[in-house]
């Protein structure tokens, strides 16, 4: 400060007459110092804990200074009056001013105190000062948090923290405004996720606001910023709403939550999660002697009230700045007295810095609140906020601005908690929004025995009650059509969807997809089950094998036609032998000149030949003559084209009885026309084809579209119906799980190809919901357990439906029945022969014993013992023992004889 050239001994005149204005010497021979304080005039409490305050300053043992107040009171919020109110203090010769509170609409005191120099101390929310301002109020600080601070803790809170993505704000003034301003970014403002509203344009009927919080937003979770006296008439109408019911969160943002009287009307239909924040204050010292006497300014900061803790702060704040200040700075130099002087106060600046630099260990008594720091600008951006439960005064948690949130669960703090009942803990029933879907979700045969949820059955009914049993929660059923679809036009959700979207229902399951586009309206927790898609078609049933299938090959005409011929060629045969004079030949070869000749072609031989060309094994016997061979030929060419013809018709007549579906994978589906394919209209199936990248998925899915019937069905049910009514005309693509359950219980149903894609099925919350983690966690739980495992194994594969296995062969491999028939062949000729044969042999033992002269039992016993001596080779010309030798020559003589009377006959 510049005095101008004056003498020294002027100088200290006017020293002295300074200080003496300003430093009294009290009584205890301490030096005063005068502060000057504005408040309103229903401040009261804020002015007790002021006096309060410099009552504990001035009472510290070796203390230099003794501070003086001066209190000022303003009646209304003028900003005139304000500022002859502040000139008068500085006319006192005040080294500071404290106030007045967030009340005044002028900041006219810091301009003033910017000009003269005198510390100004402010202890109330205000909005964050434009850079401008900044430059007006170089000597104000404020002990109050910083809006910009507080709102980032806010965004901590319920970010990170609460992980809540949709929500309503409200609030009632600018600053509540401004506290809220990051949590305005979490998503795009007036979204889906983040509605704003103002308590000025519902100040008429409050109950409009809750109503459409309600019924329009269907809001689980609101931030409200009001004042302590309006809070408790809103909560109050929210009642009536249902706003307070299970499942609602509300975070209340102003500090001074816990002194609105909100726990004046808490009782058991408060069931909702309220948490609130207040400034954290230091915790009591266990081992201080607790006051006897308890008076008004003592309960005022037990409550914790912000203004008057705050300026109680603000007091030691600035006592300590000053003691400091004036210890190091000799001489002192008195403020200004002048409102309007151009020379602000030297020692002004200096209090200023120290209260910004002073660390809160360096001062006496301790402040109030935790963590007390300022930034440059004289703006408080160090504090601590405890989160709480204004409903039972519980302590939760514990935000700092450089370590995020801390849980705050000590023993001190527990014993210190209000013994009120927490009704929001008590044990929550869900309601469980599920649909008819086999095996999830069924209702039991004898329903009719049973009541409430005990009537259904199925895997999410076993999911559900395993899931209870650990969280410890109830639950009932709600029962809706469908997962759930989006309708592009109207944008809109229904089935479980819609109901979890509304709040109408706290889980969802059934066969419920994970996709992106339901995860932006709800959450889901881990899967509990993974999946793909696949293809259900029809498996028709093999058709019945014939035995004689080996007659197939050609029309029944084809073979009379065949045995037809077979005889016409037969008789031709034997009659053009017997014109051809090639064919007639000697019966002995050995006379040159016999008596008569003998035609081998008779019908037996001629037959015989007939039979072994087409059977392709020939015969010992040939034509002789040209024509005959010719004829022969001709037949040869006509045996060789109806058995290789024969044999190439047996061949894909016995395989194509085969049940082979020409199917086998989705690019076979999409490379023929003849056989339908579809989904389930609107379901996850159908959104994975429409949404892939894939050419194949395309091409599929634009197939699906273009066919005429549509290909699409309402629900898996339906589908699987037309794939079991259509029989092979009509596929039907859907998820893995629910098509094994149906093949599995269905024979006439099979899956082809391989698994498309990769899903997954899980839980879904409503958006934000606190449990999922819970539920997700326990999830995990009885995977590792196996009870997933095993529930899956109940519902899909312990049945009572045994289908009948087919052995499908491939290449040419031919089953014993497909070939039985030719076994029969075989078996018939050879019964046949050997029926023959015994005839023969019975007749050969009648011609013996006539011609051996010996009865018939003899010449058969006989016969039969030579017969079954294998290791003989030669057979005598007699083997009856009653005859002798000569009548076995005559016998002998007599058959030859016999058998050329007979070769006589058949020549002529």
């Amino acid at each position: 400060m510049h005095f101008g050239p004056v003498s020294t001994y002027a100088f200290i005149i006017i020293i002295i007459a300074f200080f003496e204005a300003t430093f009294a010497i009290g009584g205890d021979g301490r030096n005063e110092i005068t502060v000057g304080a504005i408040f309103y005039e229903n401040e009261k409490d804020i002015e007790l804990s002021f006096d309060q305050a410099f009552r504990e300053v001035n009472n510290l043992k070796f203390a230099e200074l003794r501070f003086v107040t001066i209190k000022r009171f303003m009646p209304t919020n003028d900003s005139f009056l304000l500022q002859q109110i502040t000139c008068e203090l500085i006319s006192n010769g005040v080294a500071a001013i404290f106030g007045p509170s967030s009340k005044a609409a002028s900041d006219i005191v810091a301009q003033i105190a910017n000009t003269t120099g005198i510390p100004h101390i402010e202890y109330d929310l205000k909005l964050e000062a434009t850079r401008q301002e900044h430059l007006n109020h170089q000597m104000s600080v404020n002990v109050a948090p910083s809006l910009s601070v507080l709102s980032r803790a806010y965004y901590e809170i319920i970010k990170t923290n609460y992980e809540w993505r949709t929500f309503t704000l409200i609030y009632e003034t600018p600053e509540g405004l401004a506290r809220l301003q990051d949590l305005m970014n979490i998503q795009a403002l007036n979204s889906d996720y983040v509605k704003l509203r103002n308590l000025a344009d519902y100040a008429e009927d409050y109950r409009i606001l809750w109503k459409e919080a309600d019924e329009t937003f269907h809001e689980q979770r609101i931030i409200l910023d009001c004042e302590p006296k309006t809070l408790k008439e809103l909560l109050k109408i929210s009642m009536d709403f249902k706003l307070q019911g299970p499942f609602r969160n509300w975070f209340l943002t102003h500090l001074d939550t816990h002194s609105s009287g909100l726990r004046d009307i808490y009782n058991e239909d408060f069931k909702a999660n309220i948490t609130s924040v207040r400034m954290k204050t230091v915790d009591p010292n266990p081992f201080e002697r607790k006051k006897t006497r308890i008076t008004m300014v003592d309960q005022i900061l037990g409550n914790q009230t912000m203004l008057p803790i705050l300026i109680f702060d603000a007091v030691v704040l600035f006592a300590s700045a000053a003691r400091n200040v004036m210890a190091a700075m000799q001489p002192f130099h008195p403020p200004n007295r002048h409102c309007g002087s151009s020379a602000p106060w030297m020692l002004g600046p200096f209090i200023v810095n120290e209260m910004k630099t002073i660390s809160e260990d360096d001062v006496e008594p301790p402040f109030k609140t935790e963590n007390m720091k300022l930034n440059e600008n004289g703006q408080r951006t160090h504090f601590n906020l405890e989160i709480y439960k204004p409903t039972v005064n519980e302590p939760m948690m514990i935000w700092t601005p450089d370590n995020g949130i801390k849980t705050r669960r000590t023993s001190l703090e527990l014993d210190s908690a209000d013994s009120t009942q927490d009704f929001s803990e008590q044990r929550r029933v869900y309601t469980v929004v599920t649909h008819y879907e086999e095996p999830y979700f069924m209702m039991k045969e004898d329903h009719e025995n049973f009541r409430g949820r005990d009537k259904y059955e199925g895997y999410a009914v076993d999911l559900i009650r395993k899931l209870s049993e650990q969280m410890e929660f109830d639950y009932e059923f709600m029962i809706v059509n469908g997962n759930g679809k989006y309708n592009p036009e109207t944008k809109q959700w229904d089935g479980i969807i819609r109901k979890l979207i509304d709040h109408h229902a706290q889980i969802g399951v059934c066969d419920l997809t994970i996709t992106q586009l339901r995860r932006s309206v709800v959450d889901f927790t881990v899967p509990f089950m993974q999946l793909g898609i696949s293809i259900l078609h029809y498996k028709s049933p093999p058709e019945p094998k014939n035995q004689f299938a080996f007659l197939e090959p050609f029309a029944k005409e084809v073979w009379i036609y065949m045995i037809f011929a077979q005889l016409v060629m037969t008789l031709a045969f034997v009659f053009i032998a017997r014109l051809s004079h090639r064919e007639w030949l000697p019966p002995n070869p050995a006379i040159q000149d016999p008596d008569e000749l003998e035609n081998i072609w008779n019908v037996n031989n001629s037959t015989w030949l007939m039979v072994g060309s087409i059977m392709q094994q020939g015969c010992d016997i040939l034509p002789r003559g040209p024509h005959m061979r010719i004829l022969t030929g001709m037949w040869w060419f006509f045996a060789l084209m109806m058995l290789s013809t024969y044999t190439a018709n047996l061949a894909a007549f016995l395989t194509s009885n085969k049940w082979q579906s020409s199917i086998t994978s989705l690019q076979d589906l999409i490379d023929q026309d003849e056989v339908h394919y579809g989904s389930m209209r609107g379901g996850s199936t159908s959104m994975f084809f429409s949404e892939s990248n894939e050419t194949d998925y395309q091409r599929a899915w634009n197939q699906m579209k273009d066919f005429n019937p549509s290909a699409f069905t309402s629900t898996n049910k339906e589908g699987v119906a037309r794939v079991r009514k259509e029989g092979g005309k009509y596929a039907f693509l859907m998820e893995t799980t629910s098509l094994t359950y149906n093949v599995e219980r269905n024979c006439d149903l099979t899956q082809i190809g391989e698994q498309i894609g990769e899903k997954h099925y899980g839980l879904a919350v409503p958006l934000g919901a606190d449990y999922r983690t819970n539920l997700s966690v326990h999830i995990l739980q009885l995977s590792e357990k196996g009870e997933l495992y095993k529930m899956k194994n109940k519902w899909w594969k312990k049945h009572n439906v045994t289908c009948d296995t087919f052995h499908e062969v491939d290449g040419d491999e031919l089953s014993i029945i497909e070939l039985g028939g030719v076994f029969l062949v075989l078996a018939g000729g050879v019964l046949t022969g050997v029926i023959l044969g015994i005839f023969e042999f019975l007749w050969n033992v009648q011609n013996v014993a006539v011609e051996e002269r010996v009865t018939p039992w003899q010449a058969l016993k006989a016969e039969l013992a030579f017969a079954l001596k294998f290791w003989v080779r030669k057979k005598p010309m007699r083997i009856s023992s009653s005859s002798d030798k000569s009548s076995s020559r005559r016998s002998s003589g007599s058959r030859r004889s016999s058998k050329e009377k007979t070769r006589s006959k058949t020549i002529s």
